[in-house]
């Protein structure tokens, strides 16, 4: 396993990550069990990641203690994510993640924007708070577009972001045209989530349907989502080449991108899967390959992740009611 140092941390840690979003089981199908998500974990610790992302609203809390569980006594670094549309609840929710988890949590993230009747000010405040009280080490944003990850960083006082966790891969790279400049400005580090595009470039689904469920199917109805036959066959050709497997690939072009992918496993399989990118490094050749064919990922810019005029009653009904 390779290791990096995590931006503004004193962290060293794995080139790649182990997403946990699958690991609260309500939105990703019935497919597996609680047993393969924490044997997943188990699989990642032992082959040397020490990086793992969680959230509160995964399962409600599951996959926080799925994590918790499959970790005890291993020394890693946990990032997990607070909703932050009650500035109130905050600290609250800390106490109740770290719970969950049975250890302390080395980065905490608010998952998206707050929505215009969240004071953004106070929401920032609260979170620098939780510094300064010694309650975590470092804070960090989530899908925050360009415009908005500004203003809440212009609230601090003492304390910095070290990161934003966001949509990042070869068939979305929006982040590119504003917000990894501004971020590299800030000394902020890249955390792509979805970085397989939820499944569509693993190779798996290239000529087949792709699964039917909850965390896919926003992301699938977007024509945007879909690798090109282009970018399809080169990523078949490198994967025949280096004889890796299609998403270690994909995995690998994230790496060299300068960003953590935090893919999520299933499985164990997925799992041995996912860390092989680590030891992929990629010509420029290749990368010059990858980056023309998945050019048109580059159209727009990132957006937040749910319309901020949206009521705060609303965004918990959707984010906590259904994922």
């Amino acid at each position: 396993m390779r290791y990096a140092e995590f931006g503004k941390t004193s962290w060293k840690v794995s080139v790649i990550g182990h997403g946990c979003w699958q690991a609260g089981m309500n939105s990703w199908g019935s497919d597996y069990s609680y047993s393969d998500a924490s044997e997943a974990i188990k699989t990642s610790i032992s082959n040397g990641v020490n990086f793992f992302d969680t959230a509160e609203i995964y399962g409600m809390g599951l996959s926080e203690r799925i994590l918790g569980e499959a970790s005890k006594n291993q020394e890693i670094f946990i990032a997990d994510k607070v909703a932050g549309y009650n500035v109130e609840r905050i600290e609250k929710s800390l106490l109740r993640s770290e719970k969950n988890l049975g250890r302390g949590i080395d980065l905490y993230q608010l998952h998206w924007a707050p929505s215009l009747y969240t004071n953004l000010g106070k929401t920032v405040k609260n979170m620098e708070s939780l510094v300064r009280k010694g309650k975590v080490p470092y804070i960090g944003l989530s899908n925050f577009p360009t415009d908005l990850l500004i203003k809440a960083s212009e609230y601090l006082s003492r304390e910095e972001f070290v990161s934003n966790q966001v949509q990042y891969s070869l068939v979305d790279r929006r982040i590119e045209n504003s917000l990894v400049p501004t971020m590299n400005k800030m000394g902020m580090k890249v955390i792509a989530y979805s970085p397989l595009g939820r499944g569509k470039l693993t190779g798996k689904y290239f000529d087949a349907r792709m699964p039917s469920n909850l965390a896919r199917l926003a992301f699938t109805r977007r024509s945007r989502s879909s690798p090109s036959e282009a970018l399809k066959g080169t990523l078949e050709k490198i994967s025949s080449e280096r004889r890796m497997p299609i998403s270690s690939v994909s995995l690998g072009w994230v790496i060299a991108r300068n960003a953590i992918p935090i893919p999520g496993s299933k499985r164990p399989a997925q799992a041995l899967d996912n860390i092989k990118s680590a030891d992929l490094k990629l010509g420029k050749e290749d990368l010059d390959s990858l980056n023309h064919h998945s050019h048109r990922a580059l159209r727009g810019e990132y957006p937040s992740l749910v319309p901020r005029a949206l009521p705060n009653r609303l965004v918990r009904i959707l984010f906590e009611g259904f994922t």
